[in-house]
This record gives C-alpha cells, structure tokens and sequence, in this order.
C-alpha cells in the first residue's frame, strides 16, 4: 500500500494516478487502514482535477477531509485543505481558496512544522496579492520572514523579499519594489533556483518599462528570456517576448520588435496548441482502448459459448442455495429495518430537542433587541421631554432670583444630551429598512472618525438576503468582536471581513486587529465575554477559532451555518 501511495502522489500522468489511487483505496478498505484510505481519496481528487473534472475533484477532496477530521489525521487534513483550495483556485473562486488556505494554516499552527507553516502563509499571502489585498498579504509575509530566517530556509526568504517587493510595486513605491526584486535576485541566484529569476527579471522589466527607463527595461527582460529559453519556460518566454517587442518599437527598432513580436505569436500559439494535442492524444488513446475492448468482447464470447454447458450443470445446485441464502437475507433485512427505525426515531427525537433549543437562543436575542428599543423610546419620549420641560420652566425664572442658574441650566442641557446619545447608543444597529452591510458600513464609519484606528470592511453577501432577526444576531457578533479590540488590544489597524458562500450554506466572519494579543486559554472577560459567545455560536452549530500572538495580533474566524435550524428558522 506504501509503494502504490508514492506511486499516485508522485505519477505526472492522471489515469495512471487513478488507477493505483483505486487499486490503493481497495486494499485499504478491505484491510481497514483509514490512513491510506484518506490518501487514495486526496490523489483520485488531484487526478480528476488535472483531467479538468473540478467538481469530481471537490466530492473526493471533502470525502477526504471529512474523514481527516472524523479519524484526527491533521496532517492529512492540512493536506485535504490545500489541495481544496488548490481546486478552487482552478475553478477561478480565490475566496474560497483563501478560507481553506486560512484553515489549513490553522491546522499546521497547532500539529504542523515551521517550514510547513512559513509556505503556506508565503501562498496565502500571494493569493491575497492576487485579489488585490495588499494589506493582508503584507500581514502574511512579514509573518512568514522570522520564520524562514529561523528556520534557515534561503530559498524561502528570497521569495519572501521578491513578492513583497511585487506588493510595494502595487502601492507605487517603485524603489522600494526595485530594491527589492534585485535583492531577490541576488538571493536566488546562488541557490540555482533559475524559474524564480526569469519571473523577477521579468517583474523588473516591466517595473523599468512603466517608469520609463528603457534600456534597463531591456536588459532583465532579455535575462529574462535567456533563461527561460534554457528552461523551455513556455509562459516566460512569451511573456518577456511580448514585451521586448513593445520595447524595441518604441525605440523604432523595429527589425527587433518584429522578430520579438513574431516569437511571441510562435509560444502564444505554441501553449494553446499543446492543450489541443494533448486533448487529441487522449481520444487517440480512448479510439486505441475501443478497438481492443472489441477484440477482448469477441474472445470472451466464444470462451462463453464452451462455458455454457457446464453453467447450466451448475445452475440448479446453486438455485437451491440461492433459496436458503434469500429467506435468510431476508430475516436479517427485517431485523435491520427495525433497527433502523429506532435508530430513525432517537434521530428525530435529537432533532426536535435542538430545534427547540436554538429557537429559545433566538427568543433570548430578540428580547434583548426589543428591550434596548424599548429603554431608547422610554429615554427619549419620557426623561427627554421631562428634561425639556425644566428647561423651559428654568428660563422662565428670573435669573436673579436664583443663584446658581447659569449652572442648573448647564447641568441641564448636559443631562438631555447625554440622554439624547444613550437613548441613541441603545436604538443603534439594524432596522428593517436598514440592513447587515450598511450597519456594518456605519458602525465602520464610526470607528474611522477616532483617527486613532484604521479600519477595512469587506463584505460578499448570499445572493438571497436574510431576515432583519438573522442579521441582528451577526451585527451583534461583529459589535461584541470590535468592542473587545477597543476595550483590550491597543491596535491601529482593524479588518472586518464578511463572506457568504452559497454553495456551503455558511456565513464567514474574520475579525483581525495588530494589537497586542491575549492568552486565549487563560484570558477571562465580563459581560457577554469570548467564553459567552463562544457557547452563543456553539449553540448555533457554528465554530469559532481564535488565533493570538504579540507579533501578528489577533484573528478570531467563526463560521455559521445557513441551514433551517440556525441563522433561518422561524418563531
């Protein structure tokens, strides 16, 4: 079973991979070895997926991880997770990708290595650059540096520095990014790693070509294209090909750019034909299979005919046994169904007892709801206009006639202002014209106007919106998260990332601050408190996790499930 592993994990051709991942999970199965059982599902997922069968690919990776969890094999698990999002990434849904990258990370924090751990976020963190989230790539990286310098990883710090300097080249810090890409360079150079030299030679091309500086533009362009030619580098060769071309034209070298431009056009057509050939030779291959399932079709049919004879000898002993196995057969059946019923019943039984447990949390977060509307009106309509009438009745006394009126009077006016904001604070969050991204949005606005923090907002809602009672339980999770940063982390920079993923039924929340992170373990808070919304999100079958150090801050990512019993049900 090890020798057909290696075989499938290291084997560059699909249908070979498929068939020593099948011969592989039978043999486990038979011999009940959920480790290689979990192997042989991950490879048949990453063979479907290069034979360009995604969704396949999806159905064998989560049957793998989900066996991951159910036999505690983290490692295998991480794995699961990143080949996930391997085929996500394929399927062109990065956001996707990044929640599985995250969660793989996760995993490799508490049962991975450091080297392990310093890839992935150098992954992740280029997945972010990729969507344009320089900030949260930069966070991954800087992350990723201390540890490849422990570690002593030359390979991976070269990396580090080149895409970080692709990300200063994004925010326009062109020399920063310059410096960069040369550092990056001279790293890799004496560590032989040509494929990452051809790309940063290319980067600082065009860096050069959109500042301006032609010639040096030029010159790592065509390093560039040395290289790649030596390492048949197909795109890289285009790439720098193309842009030669547009460099040489515009110092009407034209003999130059046309000979660049011709090139281009032969590797452009040259990438595009090879998926071609590649799709002819496999209906060669399936038209050279069809003809010899024919003659083997043929041969079997004559073998049958000699065969026939001593079938028909057999077939009335084994019609006898076939009656005693059929009665038997089904006495068990009825025996199982009736198990199956009971075990059906304390199913239902469990469901009605969650079902009532979860509407009683949602009763609890209503009320509440409706109580801080309540304590608002009664602020404003009662104590305000009581406040408003002692101020009418002050100004009419004469001021003479009482000592200290210009300071009952601002007492006053102090006292209906401050019930004015408490009755406003109260009644603040989601109405039913209102809704979750535009409370969201306000409550950002808000902390923004501190000019003591830093505040990004995303959000990437289901294209079915949900109920204003749905949307309160969220806006209250993200409120409860963003007081905890103000009231305990000192952090300048805060992210609040909302996703929904239709496809899951599940709702992401990530809350991330650079502040000074806490012992998650030990930390012990009052009111409504981590520990309080942790069994809150428990109670909704939902996951919370937390992830803390003095170094990156604090990420707290919780995931809610859409499904009839959680963020949906009905009173």
């Amino acid at each position: 079973m090890t020798i057909f592993a290696r075989i499938a994990a290291y084997s560059s051709y699909p249908d070979e991979v498929l068939l020593y991942a099948d011969t592989l999970f039978e043999m486990a199965t038979a011999r009940g070895q959920p480790d290689f059982i979990i192997e042989a599902l991950q490879s048949k997922g990453v063979a479907h997926r290069l034979l360009g069968n995604l969704r396949k690919s999806q159905e064998y990776l989560f049957h793998s991880a989900n066996l991951a969890i159910e036999h505690r094999a983290y490692k295998r698990l991480i794995t699961g997770y990143l080949e996930i999002a391997n085929t996500y990434i394929a399927n062109n849904y990065l956001r996707n990708a990044l929640l599985y990258n995250q969660k793989a990370i996760g995993i490799i924090r508490s049962h991975g290595d450091k080297e392990q751990l310093a890839i992935n976020l150098l992954n992740t963190g280029y997945s972010y650059y990729t969507l344009n989230e320089l900030d949260s790539a930069l966070l991954l990286y800087n992350e990723a540096v201390p540890i490849f310098r422990e570690i002593g990883l030359k390979i991976g710090q070269a990396y580090t520095v080149g895409n970080t300097a692709l990300v200063h080249w994004k925010q326009g810090q062109y020399k920063t990014a310059e410096k960069g890409l040369l550092k990056a360079i001279d790293m890799l150079k004496p560590l032989g790693d040509q494929f990452g030299m051809a790309d940063y030679h290319n980067q600082l091309g065009k860096l050069y070509a959109e500042e301006g500086y032609t010639k040096a533009a030029i010159l790592h362009t065509t390093d560039a294209l040395t290289i790649a030619q030596a390492l048949d580098l197909k795109e890289q060769k285009r790439d720098a090909s193309l842009l030669l071309s547009k460099l040489y034209e515009s110092q009407k070298d034209y003999a130059r750019a046309f000979n660049h431009q011709s090139n281009y056009i032969v590797y452009k057509d040259s990438i595009e034909n090879s998926g071609t050939t590649r799709q002819l030779a496999n209906l060669r291959t399936e038209f050279e299979v069809s003809l010899k399932e024919k003659e083997i079709a043929l041969l079997e049919k004559r073998q049958l005919l000699n065969r026939i004879y001593i079938i028909i000898a057999i077939f009335f002993l084994l019609l006898a046994v076939l009656i005693l196995l059929y009665f038997r057969q089904r006495f068990r059946n009825a025996r199982l169904l009736a198990e199956n019923e009971r075990k059906e019943h304390d199913v239902n039984i469990r469901s009605l007892l969650n079902t009532q447990e979860t509407k009683a949390l949602q009763a609890m977060v209503q009320g509440q709801e409706n109580e801080r509307r309540r304590l608002a009106r009664e602020l404003h309509n009662h104590f305000g206009s009581l406040l408003a009438t002692i101020k009418v009745n002050m100004n009419a006394v004469d001021h003479a006639a009482v000592p200290n009126h210009h300071t009952l009077t601002t007492l006053i006016d102090q006292a209906c202002t401050d019930i004015r904001n408490l009755s406003h604070s109260l009644n603040v969050g989601i109405s039913d014209n209102f809704g979750l991204v535009p409370a969201l949005t306000e409550l950002t606005s808000h902390l923004r106007q501190s000019r003591k923090l830093e505040v990004e907002f995303s959000a990437s809602m289901c294209e079915q919106q949900m109920e204003v009672r749905n949307e309160i339980i969220i806006y209250r999770i993200v409120q409860e998260l963003v007081s905890n940063v103000l009231k305990h982390a000192d952090a300048t920079k805060l992210s609040i990332l909302l996703t929904c993923f239709d496809e899951e039924n599940l709702v992401n929340i990530i809350v991330h601050d650079n502040g000074k992170g806490f012992d998650v373990n030990a930390a012990q808070y009052a009111g409504i408190g981590l520990n309080t919304l942790k069994e809150m999100i428990h109670n909704l079958r939902g996951e919370i996790r937390f992830d803390s150090n003095s170094t990156s801050g604090t990420t707290v990512n919780i995931d809610l499930p859409i499904t009839p019993i959680t963020l949906n049900w009905h009173l």
